[in-house]
């Protein structure tokens, strides 16, 4: 397990809803409610289904999810840009709506190429289409209402090109 973004462009940080720690020598945002991320590169891997090392039953079926051709992706959710980072080295066009102005300007250390719009993923509405929205709000799939879902799907559905997928990966669901 490596890092995606180099640690030492990551500067430590408490903010007002995240902090940045360093745990020796790795970064960790931690949103205060326990809840923590690190700056690895098996968090993007698993979530987008690439994961060769993850041999679990969610691991496989989001390996399946994934199973079709995207280029250009919007990403819900900033968190530590892994997941944008990640895409943009695969050559990925991507854009990210992120509702936290402070981590917005925080994360200044992903590729000045991926589009970071200030919004929120439920309400923010825009004529561009993707090959693939993936939204990346939750860590616990019992934390997903079917109203949020609907929310999504409603917002987002006409901003999806054929053979697209809008793909919760938290809960391992596509929602169209």
């Amino acid at each position: 397990m490596g890092n995606l973004i180099n640690d030492n462009n990551i500067p430590l940080i408490t903010a007002t809803n995240f902090s940045v720690i360093d745990v020796n020598g790795k970064k960790e945002i931690t949103w205060g409610d326990g809840k923590i991320l690190d700056n690895s590169d098996l968090y993007p891997e698993y979530l987008l289904g690439e994961c060769d090392t993850c041999d679990n039953d969610k691991n496989n079926t989001l390996k399946s999810i994934f199973d079709f051709s995207y280029n250009s992706v919007l990403v819900g959710g900033l968190g530590l840009g892994l997941i944008p980072q990640h895409l943009h080295i695969k050559g990925k066009s991507v854009d990210v709506i992120e509702i936290d102005s402070e981590l917005i300007d925080y994360v200044d250390f992903i590729d000045s190429n991926i589009n970071v719009i200030e919004g929120d993923i439920y309400t923010y509405n825009t004529s561009n289409k993707y090959d693939l929205i993936i939204v990346d709000l939750w860590w616990d799939e019992s934390e997903i209402t079917d109203e949020m879902k609907s929310n999504i799907l409603s917002n987002w559905s006409d901003n999806i090109n054929p053979g697209g997928k809008i793909i919760l990966p938290v809960g391992g669901t596509v929602l169209n």
